[in-house]
């Protein structure tokens, strides 16, 4: 999979800050506690990351992913997949009454392949998770997903094209672990553009409206 997020190769690493792009720092409130580490499904104004389209002296302000516990399905799906041979290699080694005797360089084969799926399944689900984001420059909206290990998509749209943002919560869970869908709605014939089960939807719209705004008086400076 190639890199979608590195350092940029400035020869001088300055620290990014809220005022230093016109952003109150009052907005830096909005972030949810917890959040900003590299594995975080909210991360605001990240330090060092780059993507692969970013133009000079475009800024990241948010780059989302799905919230954490979007995860959970196979995640838990991994750790079964790791317990079953565990748990039916006694019956195997012991010969039970439906399982007739197998040569243990067999068996040996058979685990070690059962592993190395298993954590083929794992590794491809967590790169999908992690490399497929939702990007907020004070310029762009980015999406990017991938549909695959190999397959992605890239969308992008100026902040000045945004024409609505809107946020809808689906269900008890996120109500509860406060996630949900932002929709970014696009003027003309370009596409809307939709972050996924993303953290915090209600502070990543005043976030976008904020920049919509800014985006909208210098525009008519």
């Amino acid at each position: 999979m190639p890199d979608i997020f590195v350092s940029p190769s400035s020869p001088a690493s300055v620290p990014l800050s809220p005022t230093a792009f016109g952003i109150p720092t009052a907005l830096s409130t909005l972030v949810p506690p917890g959040s900003g580490g590299m594995l975080s499904a909210f991360h605001f104004m990240p330090q060092g990351v780059h993507f692969e389209t970013q133009e000079s002296g475009e800024v990241i302000i948010l780059l989302l992913r799905r919230h954490w516990i979007t995860n959970v399905p196979w995640i838990v799906l991994s750790i079964l997949l790791l317990i079953i041979p565990i748990l039916i290699l006694p019956f195997i080694s012991q010969g039970g009454e439906l399982i007739v005797a197998i040569p243990q360089t067999f068996i040996t084969l058979l685990i070690f392949v059962w592993y190395l799926l298993t954590f083929s399944y794992f590794y491809s689900h967590f790169l999908l998770w992690y490399f497929t984001v939702s990007i907020v420059t004070n310029e762009r909206i980015v999406d990017i997903d991938y549909i695959n290990i190999l397959n992605k998509k890239f969308a992008a749209t100026r902040i000045s094209r945004v024409e609505d943002v809107t946020m809808r919560a689906r269900g008890f869970l996120s109500a509860f672990f406060h996630y949900g869908d932002v929709e970014v709605q696009t003027a003309g014939t370009e596409p809307n553009f939709l972050f996924d089960s993303v953290p915090a939807p209600d502070r990543v719209v005043r976030i976008v409206n904020f920049l919509l705004g800014k985006q909208e008086e210098e525009e008519e400076t």
